[in-house]
């Protein structure tokens, strides 16, 4: 049985557009930074419903904790990508540090978006 190791990747991207319709100019600029979690680190993920809303609760193992903390701590408001293999299954919004080791992804995720993404990462 292959196991996956799931990256986390926090990002910024952002976009400039210039205003003249004349100019062709369009830049992105990508700021990363990565975080390699092993099966073990995590110790339960699960799709369930928050507040009426479809979420995938995630469980750090104790020594995936500090390291998922510090990152997110590092990222507020920048998108991280979750990443299975070379594969991108979400990439939600950091809205705060997230140091207890419970993690949410949520944001208008259906009861089956949620179940695919947890089974992606258990």
């Amino acid at each position: 049985m292959e196991t996956a190791l799931l990256r986390i990747l926090a990002m910024s991207v952002a976009l400039a557009l210039p205003f003249s319709a004349a100019a062709q100019e369009l830049r992105f600029n990508v700021i990363q930074e990565s975080l390699e979690l092993n099966p073990s680190d995590i110790e339960e993920v699960k799709a369930e419903l928050q507040g009426g809303q479809w979420v995938v609760a995630i469980r750090l193992s104790d020594a995936a904790k500090a390291k998922f903390g510090d990152i997110t701590a590092r990222n507020v408001r920048k998108a991280m990508q979750i990443v299975v293999g070379n594969r991108i299954i979400s990439a939600p919004i950091i809205v705060e540090p997230i140091r207890g080791g419970e993690v949410n992804i949520s944001g208008n995720l259906s009861e089956i978006d949620a179940k695919a993404i947890a089974a992606q990462l258990k």
